[in-house]
């Protein structure tokens, strides 16, 4: 009888200590997998958010185009589309500094940052307010993104005209903001587990 209780002692001891520590390996290597799960996560929603940011500021300048359509479908003597017309941005600290060729009115009005505020004055022409619409769109994308979000980004438009069959020409514009974007490496045996690459974002306008 006392042989009995003994070996029931004996089975009821507990785990080993090598048992112990498999396990305790076992979680180690899970939760580094959840650790490397949440950084690619957090790294991809960042990534979804300046994405969708910049395809925002795209659509605003194309809203832009086509409220100050006068100027951007050439039939202003601000432009006309035999003229090839070039706009760049380029950012700095949260600032988005235009230049332009092709058109004398709106690269003046580009430099000078005019007015056009209702009462401000003299009415804007169109080459005028569509460089005070551009400059506006500079100033509000470094007030909401800030100078870590969209640095060193690069917005370009050109615009150029095509006489289709009907014979009525048409003046397309291309909008392409090129940006930095900071991704994290997937597993350890990529070259780095963090880099920048270049991306880019075009929206095709008819104004």
């Amino acid at each position: 009888m006392m042989n009995s209780s003994a070996n029931c002692v004996h089975r009821a001891r507990g785990f080993s200590l090598v048992e112990v520590m498999v396990a305790l390996i076992v979680i180690s290597v899970g939760l580094l997998g959840c650790a490397k799960l949440g950084a690619l996560l957090v790294s991809s929603t960042g990534t979804s958010r300046v994405r969708a940011l910049v395809a925002l500021e795209a659509s605003s300048i194309a809203d832009s185009m086509h409220a100050d359509r006068d100027f951007w479908d050439g039939s202003s003597s601000d432009w006309t589309p035999t003229t090839a017309l070039s706009i760049t941005g380029t950012e700095s600290s949260g600032t988005t500094t235009f230049s332009s060729t092709g058109s004398t009115t709106l690269t003046n009005g580009l430099t000078s940052a005019p007015n056009c505020t209702p009462g401000s004055g003299a009415p804007c022409t169109p080459g005028t307010l569509a460089a005070y619409d551009l400059t506006q769109w500079a100033s509000d994308i470094g007030q909401s993104t800030g100078s870590n979000v969209l640095k060193n980004s690069t917005t370009t438009i050109n615009c150029s005209s095509a006489t289709p069959p009907s014979g009525t020409a048409v003046v397309t514009c291309v909008i392409n903001i090129q940006w930095q974007e900071n991704t994290v490496a997937a597993n350890s045996q990529e070259s780095t587990p963090t880099s920048f690459q270049t991306e880019n974002y075009q929206l095709v306008v008819q104004p």
